[in-house]
């Protein structure tokens, strides 16, 4: 069974835009631009739609993950990503969605304006939010298009081992998708799961340059997936999704040139986020601070509104569950610059 028959009938049957050729050594009178850019700063060239697909920064994006061009697609942020599979996956009011909270939003919310039904298993609070495989595939049923597993997990920063994704890719084979989000992956020991959509063709991987490349302004993704999910994504895929201004920055993020820049930065917020760590156990109102392989720490910390009181007082945001019964003790820290990080520590004491 080619693992796209799950996809909804009318996407399968979905014929993709095919816009005329209004590239290279064309006179462009077909698709009602501007015939020159205005003289207001603008980058030369932008009076004329981009491509409707980002060929060469899908290749550059190939490269960097260890795939085949065949195998990405190109999104504004991961966010985009996680739309695009369920719009093409599930089915109002009759398609399943599987999320493990803690965890990213966005699953449910795409879910919920789809008419998919959400179905929550949670991590093992007390045992560092750990995957019960068991119990999660107990809670699969024939409905369970796509179940969505958050690697470093947001809002936590744990890790779910390879060999558990692994075999719930084994056990949902030809029955489920299974979308790995990979958005910290950068910031972790761990290699990523995109090498092995070539081995599961029912194997999503999410990545993004909003984190370690520093692009969240920039809005841009990736989709991992084996080459027949990744066209059936691109049928549903608005053409000239991206920007050329996104593009052309994207593109200059993943030049060799500056790929020494960003691994930099990113060894410097390992350094910071170690730092804060061990700084912050010595503080004895924080109650437990969770080992974490993102640009993150996640702490339940006592006396909380008064903490959170402090913090507003020093006009320090963090992020907060109030609306979540096991959460609610707990805040995420964003790993900042050093001096952020210093006004954080004291902030605390």
């Amino acid at each position: 069974m080619n693992v796209t028959a799950l996809a909804r009938p009318e996407i399968i049957a979905l014929r993709s835009y095919k816009p005329t050729k209004s590239h290279g050594e064309v006179i462009r009178l077909n698709a009602n631009e501007a015939p020159a850019a205005l003289e207001n700063g603008a980058a030369n060239g932008i009076n004329r739609y981009p491509l409707p697909r980002a060929t060469a920064l899908s290749e550059k994006m190939a490269v960097l993950y260890g795939v085949s061009a065949d195998n990405v697609v190109v999104t504004r942020g991961s966010s985009e990503g996680i739309d695009l599979l369920i719009r093409s996956f599930c089915s109002a009011g009759r398609d399943e969605v599987l999320i493990t909270p803690p965890a990213f939003e966005m699953y449910s919310v795409y879910a919920s304006i789809q008419g998919a039904k959400t179905v929550e298993v949670p991590l093992q609070a007390d045992a560092n939010f750990a995957l019960d495989i068991e119990l999660l595939l107990d809670s699969c049923s024939d409905q369970t298009k796509l179940i969505f597993l958050c690697s470093p997990n947001n809002p936590v920063g744990t890790i779910i081992p390879e060999e558990k994704i692994v075999e719930l890719l084994q056990a949902r084979a030809n029955k489920s998708i299974v979308v790995v989000d990979e958005a910290y992956i950068e910031f972790s020991d761990e290699e990523s799961m995109s090498r092995l959509v070539s081995t599961f063709d029912n194997l999503v991987v999410l990545r993004t340059l909003s984190k370690a490349f520093a692009l969240a302004g920039a809005r841009c993704g990736a989709v991992i997936a084996a080459p027949a999910v990744a066209e059936l994504l691109n049928r549903v895929l608005a053409p000239y999704a991206l920007s050329s201004l996104v593009i052309d920055k994207a593109e200059a993020a993943l030049s060799s040139s500056n790929l020494g820049e960003v691994y930099r930065s990113i060894a410097t917020i390992i350094a910071e986020r170690k730092r804060l760590n061990e700084t912050l156990a010595a503080n004895p109102g924080i109650e437990k601070i969770w080992p974490s392989a993102a640009n993150f720490l996640f702490l339940r910390i006592a006396k909380f509104e008064t903490v959170l009181a402090q913090l507003e007082a020093e006009n320090i945001a963090v992020r907060t569950y109030l609306n979540d019964p096991v959460l609610r003790a707990c805040i995420r820290l964003t790993v900042g610059s050093k001096n952020d990080n210093n006004r954080l520590i004291r902030a605390l004491r």
